[in-house]
């Protein structure tokens, strides 16, 4: 029967699932199982069935079960997915999964329509331009998502806590540099900020260092915040120019012995010797949590902000003759003093990511306390348990629903405001931006806009709205780096590693 030769496509697949779940007994019988349900659907369903895209269901289906991050991928999503990390593409930029039939923001991507627009870890797109999304496949995603810069796509994001709401993104380009913005802050506090880990990542950060020692920095604030991830040779790369020593960097461990490594510094003349403090948040991932989990552990650097994503899972990429791949993980990444940086899943992928919106999780009544203790290079205390948690604990600037409403709203408002003004002076001050007049010029606009917006609310936000205006004026004006300097002026993350420079030195001493 013609569905046999299908069987030949998924046979491997269920090798390595049965395998490790269950004896061979227990395998062959799930094997007769689907054999027999294959032979039905084609012999009896209403109609003929598309057996590529039964099968090639089954698979996914089938990895998922597994853990959040095996997957199938299509020929057609490989060429599309490899683009990521060699050319730029146009679209809303977001690192997702497909979990629970729906399209699962795993982070949204720098400087990025889905980061302007307030995106964040963990939300769910239920509709995209009015339909459902659920049940979507990786290359539907593409073709919905994607378009032309300038284009528009509705999302309906459903966010734990709140009720379901629709976000309108404006597509641009999205960036393939990895280094978003570097630049002096002070005379000598340097700034990175790194949106992902490409093929070039190292070689970027490399000379954007070497250009802010020349002008005088003296420490950097590594910023991994929102960065989901990416190349691990590239992270290793990063983590060994700031150890001068023989550490171990991270390894892995897994069930074959071709899945355990272990991936060591190269003590050198060109290694940093200043002190690093890096900032994560809830989307930062993977290869983010290496580098942070790396400098921590080995006492090269502090960490500040909040407890990491908690991805920690190898994937191993098997190309299959059709031009079609599968991720399976195979082993789970540890740092230098042994903690798993992979959160527990369960049975419900959807508390996985709900797990991400929990208040206070780094408080002394969190779970935390609950988490095992591991020792760095110096004798600190470190905390295990799923992502990274950081040295010192504290939480970004938190906006009203109105002032985010605002904030992001589609018409990009802030943006627009900041184009028209820049025109009045030379030299704009934040102090002139006030909200009187702001408020004067969106309602001359659409007298409709602040109908459904509490003004006292965004009244109360509004050093933090005008100083965003501002740096919009600022990136008009002159660069990207301009922008974020100003937006830095008030950011409590990045002013608490300013104010903790003098911990991080205490440390490397």
């Amino acid at each position: 029967m013609r569905y046999i030769k299908y069987l030949l496509i998924i046979i491997f697949s269920l090798i390595v699932f049965f395998a490790a779940k269950s004896g061979a007994s227990n395998y062959f019988s799930a094997l007769n199982k689907l054999t027999f349900i294959l032979n039905l659907v084609e012999e009896i369903y209403v109609e003929e069935p598309n057996m590529d895209e039964l099968i090639e269901g089954s698979i996914r289906g089938l990895l998922e079960t597994l853990d959040p991050h095996s997957t199938y991928i299509s020929s057609e999503e490989f060429e599309k997915i490899e683009e990521v990390f060699d050319q730029e593409f146009e679209g809303i930029g977001i690192e997702f999964s497909i979990l629970d039939g729906f399209i699962t923001v795993i982070s949204p991507i720098p400087e990025t329509p889905s980061e302007k627009a307030g995106l964040i870890a963990g939300d769910q797109f239920v509709k995209i331009n009015g339909e459902s999304a659920y049940k979507i496949s990786q290359d539907e995603v593409v073709k919905k998502l994607r378009g032309p810069k300038g284009s528009t796509v509705t999302v309906t994001v459903s966010r734990a806590g709140v009720d379901n709401f629709d976000v309108t993104l404006i597509r641009d380009k999205i960036p393939i540099a990895s280094v978003v913005a570097a630049f002096l802050y002070n005379q000598e506090t340097g700034y990175i900020k790194i949106s992902r880990f490409a093929k070039k990542t190292y070689n970027e950060i490399s000379s954007a260092i070497d250009s802010l020692e020349k002008h005088g920095m003296q420490h950097l604030v590594l910023d991994l915040r929102n960065n989901g991830g990416g190349l691990l040779d590239q992270a290793t790369k990063l983590l060994d120019l700031f150890i001068d020593s023989n550490d171990t960097l991270v390894y892995t461990k897994g069930r074959i012995p071709q899945a355990n490594e272990v991936f060591r510094a190269k003590s050198n003349n060109l290694d940093k010797k200043f002190p690093v403090i890096v900032l994560i948040n809830r989307s930062s991932a993977s290869a983010s949590e290496i580098i942070a989990g790396g400098l921590q552990d080995l006492d090269r650097g502090i960490v500040i902000g909040e407890t990491s994503f908690g991805k920690g899972l190898v994937q191993r990429q098997i190309p299959l003759r059709d031009g079609s791949a599968t991720r399976i993980t195979i082993a789970q990444y540890f740092t230098p003093s042994g903690r798993l940086i992979q959160r527990e899943f369960g049975d419900n992928l959807y508390d996985y990511y709900d797990d991400l919106n929990t208040e206070n999780r780094e408080l002394s009544d969190s779970p935390l306390n609950n988490k095992p203790m591991f020792l760095t290079k110096k004798k600190r205390k470190v905390y295990g348990g799923g992502g990274i948690t950081p040295d010192i604990y504290i939480k970004n600037v938190s906006l009203s629903k109105d002032s985010q409403k605002l904030m992001f709203h589609s018409e990009r408002l802030l943006f627009k405001y900041a184009n028209i003004i820049k025109n009045e002076a030379v030299e704009i001050k934040k102090n002139k931006i006030t909200f009187n007049k702001f408020n004067n010029w969106a309602l001359s606009i659409d007298s409709s806009i602040f109908n459904e917006l509490n003004s006292d609310s965004i009244r109360g936000d509004w050093d933090y709205i005008s100083n965003n205006i501002y740096a919009e004026v600022l990136k008009s004006l002159y660069d990207k780096n301009a922008y974020y300097k100003s937006m830095l002026d008030q950011d409590i993350q990045f002013q608490t590693a300013i104010q903790n420079i003098e911990f991080a030195q205490t440390i490397l001493k």
